[in-house]
């Protein structure tokens, strides 16, 4: 979409990072579902967020340190049964020190409070995350078998409106068909061609006034009506959690309609895995059409010096602010820390165009691509963005922060997961990483505003990738099905007052970064060429 992003516009802190051990991982929860935390955010009903319990637990240790502290401070508080002088009143200074004892005692009894209080919270987190994910797990079968259902009974479903039923029936089915497709599909496309190419949509309008046909007020009636519909569909509590479930049932869907027995479909699913399954579809998918289409694979085809910061970026705000502004789908930024090391940090755009966009590599067919991508074969623009970091000349032993949104973040997210360079901190802002498991010394923050779609296209995830923190967005920035994924919208919800997770991902983030100055800029252009 020319230079600016199609989408307008939380995390696991996990391993060695920031929450260390403190932190639990998602049992099954994944990317979108669960009880959420910061920003305001309120309870889904998908699953419980095993993060949840790992916040409370780490606050609750916390406050068990600090008791702990005082306690120390005042045992070794100087000796106050002193002997009679003159101007000394002995007995304020004996009830002094007896005070003194009485809150030794209470702050004793505390701590073991605080600690059983630790357990007890640990105990429940983890019986509530055990029975959410045998609720969830029931939900994912349910849903696979009537996908695999609804997929063995499509040809016969077709075969007998058209065959069987009265012969309008196959016009009636072709006309709600011809109508949904209008409504969901030819008019969000049409609006993405419009924005991406609007010369040749203008050329299409003219022609349309010529001939007498408002085509034009068409358009704009229609893709009000998605822009209203999209957003209230949005507004449905549970509808992107459903979202990722019925992503996830694809499989189970392509096996019926295959005729694979269902038995046999659930033990490829079981010895394969959700997430490489899942990985495999889209990856035969992505080049498959990459192939009949006859396109090029995307890579960084330009890099160029770019303006260098003088200090780096220490905050999720601040980050996201840049990569809105940057001109380029890749920034990279090199500083030198005060021992005279290297330290790098990656910015990274998101979508910019629906179909294949000889303009920039990070179209539809990219997200398809990186689905597919497996830490030893990057397929899509996440291959595009390592070669990127390779031609700034990042070694894989140089620190690296990494800052992506949307398509940016599922990259940056493959990149971190191949291990190709030592990325210490990631921040991912709405994009579909539920399946991407990384590193468990790289500090992630991965964040997504409640009603943002984008997050549930890689489907729920079998908890080994980052779970991503759910927040309220304040609004006013995007407008349809993907309101809530507007970049501007992302940069004012970051930079509110942080939370839990986002201050312990800004710590860690300032703490690597401590004395760095800024010493070269590039500006990378990623292209399908």
């Amino acid at each position: 979409m020319g230079g600016q992003d199609w989408e307008g516009g939380g995390g696991d802190i996990g391993g060695a990072g920031a929450l260390g051990a403190a932190a639990s991982r998602s049992g099954g929860g994944g990317a979108i579902g669960g009880a959420t935390a910061g920003f305001g955010a309120k309870p889904s009903v998908a699953a419980w967020d095993g993060t949840v319990t790992g916040v409370a637990c780490a606050r609750l240790r916390d406050a068990s340190w600090l008791a702990r502290r005082a306690m120390l401070a005042l045992r070794v508080a100087p000796m106050l049964g002193l002997t009679a002088a003159p101007g000394v009143d002995v007995a304020g200074l004996r009830a002094c020190a007896a005070e003194i004892d009485a809150r030794i005692v209470a702050i004793s009894a505390l701590v073991a409070e605080l600690d059983r209080l630790h357990d007890d919270t640990m105990l429940a987190g983890r019986a509530y995350e055990l029975a959410s994910d045998a609720v969830l797990g029931l939900v994912e079968e349910v849903a696979g078998t009537a996908a695999h259902a609804l997929g063995a009974a499509a040809p016969a479903l077709l075969m007998a409106a058209a065959g069987v039923a009265a012969p309008w029936t196959a016009a009636l089915l072709l006309g709600a068909g011809a109508a949904l497709s209008v409504g969901l599909v030819v008019v969000p496309l049409a609006a993405q061609l419009a924005a991406t190419h609007p010369h040749h949509v203008a050329a299409v309008v003219a022609h349309a006034r010529a001939a007498g046909v408002p085509l034009d007020r068409f358009m704009a009636q229609a893709a009000g009506f998605w822009d209203r519909a999209g957003e209230a569909l949005l507004a449905t509590p549970g509808f992107v959690p459903a979202l990722a479930i019925a992503v996830e049932s694809t499989d189970e869907a392509l096996a019926g309609l295959l005729r694979i027995p269902e038995p046999v479909a659930a033990q490829l699913e079981a010895t394969i895995g959700d997430d490489e399954l899942f990985a495999a579809l889209a990856a035969g998918i992505g080049l498959g059409v990459r192939a009949g289409a006859g396109l090029q694979p995307v890579r960084a085809t330009a890099v160029r010096a770019a303006p260098l910061r003088p200090r780096p970026v220490t905050s999720p705000g601040e980050a996201m602010r840049v990569i809105l502004a940057q001109d380029q789908q890749i920034t990279i930024h090199e500083h030198r820390m005060p021992d005279g090391g290297r330290r790098f940090q990656v910015f990274v755009r998101g979508t910019q165009a629906w179909l294949p966009d000889d303009s920039t590599g990070l179209d539809g067919l990219a997200n398809v691509e990186n689905a597919g991508s497996t830490p030893r074969a990057l397929l899509g623009s996440d291959a595009a963005l390592a070669e990127a970091m390779e031609s700034a000349g990042i070694g894989a032993d140089d620190p690296v922060d990494l800052f992506a949104y949307s398509q940016g973040a599922a990259a940056a997210a493959n990149v971190a997961a191949s291990e190709r360079f030592r990325v210490e901190t990631a921040l991912l802002v709405a994009g579909p990483v539920a399946g991407t498991e990384l590193p468990r010394d790289v500090a992630v923050l991965s964040v997504a505003h409640e009603g943002d779609p984008a997050a549930a296209m890689d489907g729920i995830g079998d908890g080994d990738g980052p779970t991503t923190v759910l927040f309220e967005s304040a609004g006013g920035h995007g407008t349809g099905f993907g309101a809530r994924h507007s970049g501007e919208e992302y940069a004012e919800s970051l930079s509110r007052p942080p939370d839990f997770y986002v201050s312990s991902y800004a710590e860690r983030l300032r703490e690597a970064n401590a004395g760095a100055t800024g010493v070269a800029g590039w500006s990378v252009e990623v292209r399908r060429s």
